[in-house]
């Protein structure tokens, strides 16, 4: 998308807010001097192809005809049929076109039904709050579905990631306003008694189709969009000039050398933060923490409050975020996603307010490093990335798959590049194979898991540094000098850790390291499988958690020793003779 063609969006979203008030002050209040005299010299295209589609061009013809033929209609007529129309002045109960959204949808035509709720929490998510000019309204009137349309017009007008806040503008002209208006401007025709509001009905219905139709529109048009495929070269500086021109509009984020952190004699430490240049980049060893921490923080605050409320925490900035990651943390973030966003049925909205922002810069790995073990996994590999990167040497090389960064890079010259993966590692795994519910009640038994975990210090820093653990414990931070006021937050958590498994009424369902072990090990290799398809393992084979580990516990060695009790299990392998076979453990 060009600079100019993002112009032109911005101006439509405007345009879109600017229509949206205009028709939420039809139902405000009455019509008054000013209004109406605006009204009289708007002009509207009634020759435009989507008005043809919709009831909007009808209702332009009939509304210039109003002003063109007078109808004879003072603004005093005007205020005493707002009265009547909308607020039942002078009529029978349930004579009029009561204009809330829970009279139409609600099974007994009441106000404050399933809808009034509905939209409360929508607003409340936003962070709307009601103000003196709502009045008596309820948050299901006209003018307040209305008014917040232009809301969400006016929010993605400022964001960079643009398709979340078309999607999100849909989902509410669908459920709350598409889904009654039409039957409120029906009821508008029956009970007005001036052509002009007759006719702002039909206005009202028109548009509301005319812009579901746009919605329909852009929401194709971004996705099909970002369909695009181009390599080139260009020089440091080139893309050091790319990347000053995205921070307008990007955070963006990257390996980064810190080399007062850590421990002094391992030359500090590698972890995802902002960059401006490529300088920046800590491209020549494996970083020590993954990207995950750009998206799901270590701590986050989730919602604060005092003695009568609470407010959730909900992120406002209008930028966008570009990962520079390796295919095994990109392959890492699928399984976040996965468990936040595709798990149980319900998005994690912390975490998805996030990610929809998020593009991903594939950074080409030069070597495999000590502890990789990525191709055992099926992760060395991706085609998840807006752009592919061999960032070592003089010249970069790139593989654009994105649109939307292709004005960026129209002055490079084209090149054949695509992205080189590691084909092996020094390390290798065998990811066991376990057929049924007998074999994994006989593996819980194993005598290794004490074996193995004899060691174990129960620190948590191998959960720690993986890119697809995402456990997590909340708890609350009461204000030092207000113990009435305070933040919920939400913590990295462990299940490597004594307390993880602690439960309300004090017991512990993994009490000793070789539990919390045996539970670490099949989750990663078996049970996140058996959930989300069967295709993946949890683990990516980054071997962080085998650097990390102070006790020098090698989860791939836990892997292959595992793949081999199962064998002796299943009867693939005989156990050799050197072996004797211990009585299962009691636990």
């Amino acid at each position: 998308m060009s600079m100019n063609k993002k112009a032109d969006f911005k101006r439509l979203m405007q345009n879109r807010r600017d229509m949206y008030q205009f028709f939420a002050r039809f139902f405000s209040a009455e019509i008054d001097e000013e209004f109406y005299e605006q009204l009289k010299h708007i002009e509207f295209p009634a020759d435009r192809e989507e008005n043809a589609l919709t009831e909007f061009q009808d209702a332009l013809v009939r509304l210039n005809d109003y002003f063109e033929y007078d109808a004879d209609e003072s603004l005093e007529d005007l205020a005493a049929d707002y009265a009547h129309t909308f607020l039942g002045a002078g009529s029978a109960q349930e004579a009029a076109a009561f204009p809330y959204e829970s009279v139409y949808t609600s099974p007994k035509h009441i106000m404050m039904q399933d809808a009034w709720n509905q939209v409360c929490e929508i607003y409340e998510a936003k962070g709307i709050e009601r103000n003196d000019d709502a009045g008596d309204w309820l948050e299901d009137h006209i003018c307040m579905e209305l008014e917040f349309m232009a809301f969400l017009c006016d929010e993605t007008s400022r964001y960079t990631e643009t398709l979340s806040g078309l999607e999100e503008q849909k989902a509410f002209l669908n459920r709350h306003l598409l889904n009654w208006a039409p039957e409120f401007c029906l009821r508008i025709k029956d009970y007005a008694n001036t052509e002009f509001y007759r006719m702002v009905g039909q206005l009202t219905t028109g548009f509301l189709q005319l812009d579901s139709f746009i919605l329909d529109r852009m929401i194709v048009e971004r996705k099909a969009g970002t369909a695009y495929s181009r390599s080139c070269t260009i020089t440091r500086d080139y893309m050091n000039d790319v990347l000053k021109k995205l921070r307008k509009e990007y955070r963006i984020y990257a390996p980064v050398h810190l080399p007062e952190r850590g421990i002094p004699s391992e030359d500090g430490l590698i972890r995802y933060q902002e960059i401006s240049k490529l300088e920046d980049i800590a491209n020549d060893r494996q970083s020590d923490f993954s990207p995950k921490e750009v998206i799901f923080p270590v701590a986050q605050t989730i919602f604060s409050f005092d003695e009568n409320s609470c407010r959730e925490t909900i992120s406002k900035d209008p930028k966008g975020i570009i990962i520079f990651a390796r295919a095994c943390d990109i392959n890492a973030l699928k399984r976040l996603d996965n468990m936040f966003m595709a798990n149980g049925g319900t998005s994690d909205v912390y975490y998805s307010q996030v990610r929809n922002k998020v593009k991903l810069f594939l950074m080409e790995c030069e070597q495999s490093w000590e502890n990789c073990y990525c191709v055992s996994m099926n992760t060395n590999r991706t085609d998840n990335y807006s752009i592919a990167c061999r960032l070592h040497g003089e010249m970069i090389k790139l593989k654009i798959k994105d649109a939307e960064f292709a004005e960026y890079f129209e002055w490079a010259g084209s090149c054949d590049y695509e992205p080189q993966f590691i084909m092996e590692n020094e390390r290798k795994v065998r990811i066991p194979d376990i057929p049924d519910v007998q074999t994994l009640k006989e593996i819980a038994n194993l005598p290794m898991w004490e074996e193995i975990s004899e060691d174990c210090i129960s620190c948590g820093g191998c959960n720690t540094v993986c890119g697809s653990c995402s456990c997590f414990e909340t708890l609350d931070y009461l204000n030092q000098e207000n113990s009435r006021k305070g933040e919920r937050r939400r913590i990295w958590s462990s299940c490597m850790i004594p307390d993880f498994s602690r439960t309300a009424g004090g017991n512990l369902a993994r009490k000793k390291p070789s539990q919390m072990m045996r539970y670490k090990a099949l989750h990663k290799i078996y049970d996140y499988n058996k959930r989300f398809g069967g295709n993946e393992h949890m683990c990516v084979g980054c071997g962080r958690c085998i650097q990390r580990c102070p006790q020098d516990i090698c989860f791939a060695d836990t892997i292959n020793r595992l793949s081999d009790e199962v064998d002796y299990i299943t009867g693939k392998k005989e156990r050799p003779a050197a072996e004797t076979a211990a009585d299962p453990a009691t636990e």
